[in-house]
């Protein structure tokens, strides 16, 4: 049995040779890429949004500018901009956002106000790239496209292309006031790379052709270090006929489990997200109608008076408009402080959660007594379609991690995990009431696998994101120095045959 599983190994091992290898040089090419793209492309010169701080006592004059108004938006909430804050209104998924200035003396005139949304993604592209020149073009961008793929979640965005040889083009998120994505010619072109050999977009139009290719691919790659592997552990050699077949040997010891953790995780990753779930994605609260908001209804403060606001937004439960007052840090850090630049990375990772807390108000003063808890559990359970008496947990997240990843831009927020058989767990933006992912059972797994297996995420804590990257590629250079001597065993063999 002994001898049959090493002939049947080392048959598998050599006509796999040649397959394997070329999976081996697609893979590793465009793997180097995702290092060489965070290195060498373009930095924002910011990595927090910008910042804004409301006074408690401006409620009352905040209600009187809004009452009266006619308007019917899924989210109402205050942002920073170059005119002072601003109550941003955003109507859907898919058209800009209109804004109304909350500072008197604000000095905009009405047809500035009606394409605003695209000055304010100007702004915030200046402050994000540090770039003060002048602009090629702004495009509204409402669908994902080969230059901004789905991966970077948000939606939708300006992408605004600055005037530069080099193309800078930085993509913004107006309703988080968030990055989405900063580029450049030599940034794009290694991304085109490895959409084209790493991840075959260039196939999505046909699924079936590209999940079979890559698949063949990493069969190949798997049945090569899975033969590799029994040969190891049931040849023990005395002697080797070259340095080349020693130290072959001597390395697939320390790089066969790394690499075939990759190799699984890849094939999970590219299965799941073809024909797994797909419940992920955001989806907005129901629309609410400001009309009822009464302009002779005086405002009770008293619970924000004399603090320091850094956000506001307009939230509505079982018919009741409240009103969500975050309460900014104390001794809260502006963006300008100085940090050093990796730090500053690392914070926008780890996400910087600038809220202390939050108070709820009535718009009519109603002594409703509700916890945003509670808004939010209910919130979970319709986006759900389930019970109201539906058994949750409910956990408030304030910072990034491998549950809740930093390209959702969003912090706070409330998970809610649910007791049922999809173990469906929802994060719910309590400022705004949306839905910004739904994950069940199989996807969380496979999120995992994909984060500790193929990313190396679990090396973060230890040497940070640089030094995790940089571990990658000596494996992926070693792994490269160890086929090239597997190639020289080949090639004698295949001259000899």
């Amino acid at each position: 049995m002994k001898k049959i599983a090493i002939l049947s190994a080392r048959k598998i091992h050599q006509n796999l040779a040649w397959l394997a290898l070329a999976a081996l040089l697609l893979f590793l090419l465009s793997a180097l890429s995702h290092p060489l793209m965070v290195w060498t492309g373009p930095q924002p010169q910011q990595f927090m949004p910008p910042s804004m701080i409301l006074k408690g006592e401006e409620l009352p004059r905040i209600q009187q500018l809004l009452a009266g108004n006619d308007l019917h938006a899924r989210i109402y909430k205050a942002v920073p901009s170059p005119h002072g804050p601003m109550l941003q209104i955003t109507h859907d998924e898919k058209s800009p956002r209109q804004y109304l200035p909350l500072n008197p003396q604000h000095g905009l005139s009405p047809p500035q106000l009606q394409d605003y949304d695209r000055s304010q993604a100007i702004w915030l592209a200046r402050y994000y790239s540090g770039e003060q020149g002048p602009i090629k073009a702004v495009h509204f961008i409402n669908e994902f496209n080969h230059h901004y793929p789905w991966v970077n979640r948000l939606l939708p965005v300006y992408q605004v292309e600055f005037e530069r040889s080099d193309n800078l083009t930085v993509y913004v998120h107006t309703e988080t006031n968030a990055l989405a994505a900063i580029n450049n010619q030599w940034k794009t072109n290694l991304q085109s790379l490895f959409q084209m050999l790493h991840t075959w977009s260039w196939l999505d139009g046909y699924p079936l052709l590209r999940v079979l290719i890559i698949s063949l691919l990493l069969a190949s790659l798997l049945s090569m270090a899975a033969a590799g592997l029994v040969m190891m552990l049931f040849i023990k050699r005395k002697k080797f006929n070259s340095l080349a077949q020693q130290y072959h040997r001597a390395i697939a010891g320390w790089l066969m489990l790394p690499f075939l953790a990759l190799c699984l995780s890849a094939l999970y990753h590219l299965w799941q997200a073809e024909y797994g779930e797909q419940n992920s994605g955001m989806r907005l609260s129901q629309a609410i109608n400001i009309k009822q908001l009464d302009p002779k209804q005086s405002l009770s403060t008293a619970a924000v008076t004399g603090k320091a606001l850094n956000g506001l937004s307009i939230i509505e439960h079982q018919g009741t408009i409240f009103y969500r007052a975050s309460l900014a840090r104390n001794h809260d850090s502006d963006n300008h402080q100085p940090h050093q630049h990796s730090s500053k990375r690392q914070q926008n990772f780890d996400g910087n959660n600038k809220e202390q807390g939050a108070i709820l108000i009535a718009a009519n003063n109603s002594e409703h007594a509700i916890s945003e808890a509670q808004i939010v559990n209910q919130k979970a359970l319709q986006y759900l379609g389930l019970a109201a008496n539906t058994e949750t947990k409910l956990q408030l997240v304030k910072h990034f991690g491998n549950g809740y990843d930093f390209r959702n831009k969003r912090l706070p927020v409330w998970r809610v995990d649910i007791n049922n058989a999809q173990a469906d767990s929802v994060f719910i933006d309590p400022a705004t009431g949306i839905l910004v992912e739904h994950l069940q059972h199989s996807q969380k797994l496979e999120r995992l696998s994909f984060s500790l297996l193929h990313k190396w995420n679990f090396l973060v804590p230890w040497v940070g994101r640089e030094g995790r990257d940089a571990i990658i590629v000596i494996f992926l250079l070693t792994f490269a120095g160890f086929a090239y001597m597997g190639l020289r065993l080949k090639l004698p063999a295949a001259k000899a045959g």
